[in-house]
């Protein structure tokens, strides 16, 4: 496994959203923060997309199907999303 590498983010420009895509059954979670992309990585896997700057990981995107239950509960019980 090869070692990534994050960006870490301006603090005025960090952000985390998570889109409910009803129509197309399936949630996206983007965010770039460094912590938090780690730790999605580990508990969903690997991204659907990740944004680069030359080398670095900027951000990173989840795309989970309503029928995935399992990465949708670890999504909601494990991942510190808000950061408390």
């Amino acid at each position: 496994m090869d070692k990534k590498i994050y960006k870490e983010p301006i603090k005025e420009e960090t952000e985390t959203t998570i889109n409910v895509l009803y129509n197309m059954e399936k949630i996206c979670v983007y965010t770039n923060k460094v912590n938090l992309q780690k730790q999605l990585r580990k508990l969903l896997g690997k991204p659907t997309k990740e944004y680069k700057i030359k080398r670095s990981i900027s951000g990173s995107m989840w795309e989970i199907s309503f029928k995935d239950k399992t990465k949708i509960s670890r999504l909601i019980l494990k991942a510190n999303i808000f950061e408390l």
